[in-house]
């Protein structure tokens, strides 16, 4: 898969400022445009690479489709477990599932 998105973006974002934690920042950002594609049936393209004729699920990659991979991965990076006790709750990935819902393919 393309590099849409490289490790020093999103630590910025995350506002990181060591190299401890790369392999699982690397790792995140992967999951998170194999998210994209898995919850929105797509194949992402860079901007400069062509999509194939037979492919016809295809897509390019969009300012909001980097913004929801940056709030999912934010968001990994802050839970790292899928259940949080003792806290109060707020579903970040609804966001992401808001910003990527519109590239949804649905093949009739």
């Amino acid at each position: 898969m393309p590099q849409f998105l490289t490790k020093e973006q999103v630590k910025l974002n995350l506002r990181i400022d060591h190299d401890e934690e790369d392999t699982l920042i690397e790792s995140l950002i992967g999951a998170a445009f194999d998210a994209f594609e898995q919850s929105t049936n797509r194949k992402l393209y860079a901007l400069d690479e062509d999509i194939p004729e037979d492919v016809k699920n295809g897509i390019h990659i969009s300012d909001s489709i980097i913004q929801g991979a940056q709030m999912l991965i934010g968001h990994w990076y802050a839970n790292k477990e899928s259940v949080a006790l003792g806290t109060i709750s707020t579903n970040v990935p609804l966001a992401t599932d808001w910003l990527w819902k519109r590239h949804r393919w649905v093949k009739l």
